[in-house]
């Protein structure tokens, strides 16, 4: 029972970790909004002149600068959602990683904290990488190699300092 019990507190700690790291990256730094497409409803409102030798409406010149403004808000938009998720991985690399260290530094006293702790770093790790999706080629291959390899140099040098020891 004691083995169960540890193991739903690892796992409760490992949870709340990963929750507390995504919802405190929305609440300071929210996603941008995504521009609305815009709506015309005038009846039977053609968008395109019917005969490509008349002249277009003043209604379709409103709504071919209004696509023009949607277009370029929304190449706004992604660009400000790359940057986004590039800083969203940034964050939770950084979380994830003090994480695991953090687990990895605790005594062997607290291995069910240890436990969720390691694990909350890890999910929060893969939620990382979830939210950046495919948008890896806008962070740059070398930035999210080097994000990875601080990464694991850190958790290796604080794995090898502190594990060692606990083994003797």
């Amino acid at each position: 029972m004691t083995v169960l019990l540890k193991l739903l507190y690892a796992g409760a700690v490992a949870t709340l970790i990963v929750l507390f790291v995504a919802f405190g990256i929305r609440t300071v730094y929210g996603p941008p909004e995504m521009p609305e497409f815009p709506q015309f409803s005038k009846g039977s409102f053609q968008p395109f002149p019917t005969n490509p030798n008349d002249p277009p409406t003043p209604e379709q010149l409103e709504y071919q600068e209004a696509q023009e403004r949607y277009q370029e808000a929304s190449r706004l938009y992604e660009d400000d959602l790359k940057r986004y998720h590039s800083v969203v991985l940034g964050l939770c690399t950084l979380f994830g990683v003090l994480s695991v260290a953090g687990g990895i530094v605790l005594k062997p006293r607290f291995d069910a904290l240890r436990l969720g702790l390691v694990g909350g770093g890890l999910f929060t790790l893969i939620y990382g990488v979830v939210q950046a999706e495919g948008d890896f080629d806008g962070l740059g291959e070398a930035a999210v190699f080097g994000i990875a390899g601080i990464g694991l140099v850190v958790i290796l040098a604080a794995g090898y300092r502190w594990l060692d020891e606990r083994e003797g």
